[in-house]
């Protein structure tokens, strides 16, 4: 799939200093999870203002915002080669986030992410080569005790199995893994009620470019057994139709959602990887969209299409727990490489918007998601 880095990199680094204290997050309704990410909207306020973002989530029946936490954007000294001696870490827009979503009754679902800082990779350069686990410990640890009150579900990483993110490819899994346990560790020991998602696996191999999820996966746990609440991972297919069964076991798009249930099964079957009560994983789709503008673009209208049925395949799924639309907003010049935004810009509502808000509130009205109608 074709990089995304910049776009987050972007909104990431318009973060700015603080610290907020935190209450209790609200407990979410039953049924599957209509979830949303644009950290350019939501985190920086970069292409749009959040409170205009948090209403137009409200008419997509959103119960979760996901944001990535980009460890070179939060420390102090990203780009020095050498580790500073004093550092800090910095989430004030994501606490001011947390306190309006949570007006809105919004959950958030926070995922510790890269590019590390220069001085944790092995290059000396922002990014994700050669990534010096030993200092992710202190990154996972502050951002634990920080949410231990405001966030109840983490995931570790994002796209472990892409070399933008994590390379080389040759010792992907093994440095995930060792990502994982780190983070796992410091997660339960601050909070021993959250949520863990494992994965947040790109979709497919490509040569040089990513590890087919499923391999990846099982390269993973192949040293031992882990446990974790929830497997993440985004079933992007772009070029094909939604019916679409992309070729190959090892990878798992939106069509072919049974390979990573049958996959989950095995794995927990052989103890590789279950929840903590030793049960296979359920699936959390952290992120999906359809191009609307770029390369592989398609129709507004087959966009419509797509996307709404998309969610429907979710939906039918009772293992998928989560269905995430990435990009609310038309992302900024810099970045619209990567625009899978529903939103177009002063927030003209697209084709796909109002149909997938129609769909949600469909959906919404037979209790068959999180969130509910409210009462009349």
């Amino acid at each position: 799939m074709p990089p995304r880095v910049p776009t987050i990199v972007v909104a990431a680094i318009l973060v700015v200093a603080g610290f907020a204290t935190l209450g209790a997050p609200a407990h979410a309704a039953k049924g599957m999870e209509i979830a949303l990410q644009d950290d350019g909207a939501f985190v920086s306020e970069y292409s749009i203002k959040r409170k205009k973002a948090l209403g137009l989530a409200d008419k997509l029946f959103v119960s979760r915002i996901r944001v990535n936490l980009p460890w070179s954007a939060i420390v102090n000294s990203p780009r020095k080669k050498k580790r500073p001696k004093k550092r800090h870490y910095d989430f004030t827009s994501y606490d001011a986030l947390y306190r309006k979503a949570k007006q809105h009754g919004i959950k958030l679902q926070v995922t510790i992410s890269g590019f590390a800082p220069a001085w944790a990779t092995g290059n000396h350069k922002i990014g994700g080569y050669k990534i010096k686990t030993k200092y992710f410990k202190e990154f996972a640890h502050a951002v634990a005790k920080h949410f231990r009150l405001a966030a109840d579900r983490y995931s570790v990483y994002n796209e472990a199995n892409y070399v933008s993110w994590n390379g080389p490819l040759s010792s992907a899994a093994k440095t995930y893994r060792e990502l994982y346990k780190i983070a796992y560790k410091e997660i339960r020991k601050t909070d021993p009620r959250a949520k863990i998602l494992i994965g947040e696996t790109a979709p497919y191999a490509q040569s040089g470019r990513s590890i087919a999820p499923l391999k990846f996966i099982r390269d993973v746990v192949k040293p031992g057994p882990l446990k974790a609440d929830g497997y993440a991972h985004h079933p992007y297919d772009f070029r094909h139709s939604i019916d679409y069964r992309y070729p190959g076991s090892d990878n798992v798009t939106i069509s072919s959602l049974s390979r990573l249930t049958k996959q989950l099964d095995k794995l927990a079957k052989s103890k590789r990887l279950t929840t903590p009560a030793g049960k296979p994983l359920d699936v959390y789709l952290t992120e999906y969209g359809y191009m609307a503008s770029g390369r592989y673009r398609v129709s507004e209208s087959r966009r419509a299409k797509y996307v709404t049925k998309a969610f429907q395949i979710a939906l039918d799924n009772p293992r998928v727990k989560q269905m995430l639309q990435y990009l609310l907003v038309k992302p900024p010049p810099r970045s619209d490489f990567f625009d899978t935004s529903i939103v177009g810009k002063k927030a003209k509502l697209t084709k796909t918007f109002k149909a997938l808000a129609s769909w949600a509130k469909k959906q919404a009205t037979h209790r068959k998601i999180a969130r509910r109608l409210p009462r009349p």
